[in-house]
């Protein structure tokens, strides 16, 4: 192979992908937009409307009001929570006309007092978040009532509140400050590159396949004394550039985010929202070390993508042929992604690693969490090369059948 054919052959279709603006604007923008917005506006958002919901007065539908003790009433009111008498409370909640209601009992009270054991009821929709955080703020409210009245009855029976404990667990996080500021959001994160990778590369190799011969110059490249394998590598190598950028855009919209949040915006948060944000995800913690390896992991990703979107495009007679061919691939990184879900099942388990695509959105959640290892780094690395390399070799012997080439 010869080095000067192979650039001519990567500039040409470099140069002719830069012509589209709107290409470039979809694969190298918005990622730097999106993924901030997504990945870290979405704890931020979520701590935001947690902090709202805490400090707006709640009305709640109920029905017997007059039953109430007064210091549930004030507990109550402690946590923002006004009250609607009214009737037909589940029909209420169900209709979205009040987020939450409860229903306090004939004599509630007055059982209470004589020692009797009493419920409430309170009616919620499961699955409803705002629904949920409200009945939360009406959950605390009765824990803390129902905590003094038992303090309240052992004292009178001369007994220390201690007893109905007698033994304590205190919870110790193990976790490094990585895994911790990652949050439950992070493996957003590795399939976010993911999919910006594939959708950058695309651009690329399918003008580079069906475009040409759409257009009827791949017929004129053929017959100038470039040779087919340095053509395959040309048109892999300018592939191989906008994906990379739209996964290196990706990666920076991740780093900025995450430094706009920590510096400006979580600070204007109260403790429980922020306690939200971290839970999510909002503080994600980054060093040197794992930005050099997430860029070069999203390399050896974007080298296999690549590599896979000329093997299938070269096939299509047409534009829109390649597109329909390229469509599933889509699916293909939701369903790694599903799977990093559920990573801290895998385990250690090196066959996880060897597995093209799933293994380069494992190693990327691990760069995150801060817990990547030398051996799956090194399965990944050379699982991702030697698909890359099958993939290309594929491409290469299908260039040299006429019956891919001319297909008409």
């Amino acid at each position: 192979m010869r080095l000067s054919f192979i650039l001519q052959v990567a500039k040409k279709e470099i140069v002719s992908t830069l012509r589209d603006r709107r290409a470039i604007v979809s694969s190298l923008l918005i990622p730097l937009l999106i993924l901030p917005f997504v990945m870290l506006g979405l704890p931020l958002l979520l701590g935001g409307l947690f902090q709202r919901e805490q400090s707006n007065v709640t009305e709640i539908a109920v029905t017997g009001l007059e039953y109430l003790p007064p210091e549930l009433k004030t507990e109550l009111e402690a946590q923002n929570i006004s009250f609607s008498e009214t009737s037909n409370l589940e029909a209420l909640v169900r209709d979205g006309e009040y987020q939450v209601a409860l229903s306090i009992p004939e004599g509630f009270n007055d059982k209470l007092e004589s020692g009797e054991k009493v419920s409430l009821t309170l009616i919620s929709k499961t699955g409803n978040l705002r629904s949920e955080l409200n009945a939360s703020k009406i959950g605390e409210a009765v824990s803390k009532f129902s905590q003094a009245i038992v303090t309240q009855r052992l004292s009178a029976a001369g007994l220390s509140a201690e007893i109905l404990e007698p033994i304590g667990v205190e919870t110790l996080d193990a976790s490094s400050d990585a895994e911790r500021s990652s949050g439950q959001l992070a493996w957003l994160i590795p399939f976010f590159i993911a999919m910006w990778t594939l959708t950058g590369g695309q651009v690329t190799a399918l003008d580079a396949t069906a475009g040409e011969k759409e257009r009827g110059t791949l017929e004129s490249l053929l017959v100038s004394p470039v040779r087919r394998v340095e053509v395959v590598v040309g048109k892999f190598l300018s592939t191989l550039t906008f994906g990379l950028s739209a996964s290196v855009m990706a990666i920076l919209g991740y780093l900025l985010g995450g430094a706009l949040l920590r510096s400006i915006f979580l600070k204007q948060l109260d403790e429980g929202a922020e306690e939200v944000v971290q839970i999510l995800g909002g503080s994600l913690q980054t060093t040197p070390l794992s930005i050099i390896l997430l860029l070069l992991s999203a390399l050896l990703l974007a080298s296999l993508i690549s590599a896979l979107l000329i093997s299938i495009t070269m096939f299509a007679r047409t534009y829109k042929e390649a597109q329909s061919y390229v469509a599933p691939l889509s699916f293909v990184m939701i369903i790694p992604a599903i799977g990093l879900q559920f990573s801290d099942f895998f385990g250690t388990n090196i066959i996880v690693y060897l597995v093209p695509i799933l293994n380069a959105l494992v190693l990327m959640d691990d760069i995150v969490k801060g817990q990547v290892a030398f051996l799956p780094l090194l399965a990944t690395w050379a699982s991702l090369i030697g698909f890359s390399v099958l993939f290309l070799d594929f491409a290469f012997r299908n260039f040299r059948r006429e019956g891919v080439i001319f297909r008409t």
